[in-house]
């Protein structure tokens, strides 16, 4: 008779930062083999599951201030998420023929974002934040600036910006 060995269960996991309006929690969210995106979208919980979690304040970034293994994060409290690759954030990216990429200045407390957003049809800021069923909107080549504190800032290929907390959007001319 054979030896009965427990099946390795892996845990897919995505490291990314994740901005609240008074914190910063650099942590691994888990994805159960999911984009980003996906666990964000999900309607059946307004938590996302969170390990390896570094806390420090908005205003000092680099200093943390506790460290933890696990939290839960309120998805409403967020008000962006800079992930350290576009992959993390969507697990496919179309490029459909009449898709274009808008220039955006996106203002949320305590932070603007500029980038691109990647849009298909006319050019329309409210189209942008009213059509789209996601809660979180991609900023493509984004960089994250502190309005207070403009010497702390971020680059990422990829910002997902909670459209509740969107104080303004701004786009110029496609490019």
């Amino acid at each position: 008779m054979g030896i009965i060995r427990p099946i390795a269960r892996t845990v897919a996991m995505s490291t990314a930062d994740f901005f609240t309006g008074s914190y910063r929690f650099s942590a691994s969210l888990i994805t159960n083999n999911r984009s980003v995106k996906e666990v964000l979208s999900d309607r059946q919980t307004e938590y996302l599951s969170l390990v390896d979690i570094y806390i420090s304040r908005i205003n000092t970034p680099g200093d943390i201030i506790a460290t933890y293994q696990r939290g839960v994060l309120v998805k409403e409290e967020i008000n962006f998420i800079v992930l350290s690759s576009e992959i993390d954030g969507s697990k496919e990216r179309a490029h459909l023929p009449s898709q274009i990429f808008v220039p955006v200045l996106l203002t949320l407390p305590t932070f603007e974002v500029v980038g691109k957003f990647q849009w298909q049809g006319g050019l329309d800021a409210k189209r942008i934040l009213a059509t789209d069923l996601q809660q979180f909107l991609p900023v493509l080549d984004a960089t994250v600036r502190n309005a207070f504190l403009p010497t702390v800032h971020f680059e990422s290929p990829m910002v997902l910006v909670n459209k509740t907390k969107i104080q303004i959007i701004c786009t110029s001319d496609a490019s």
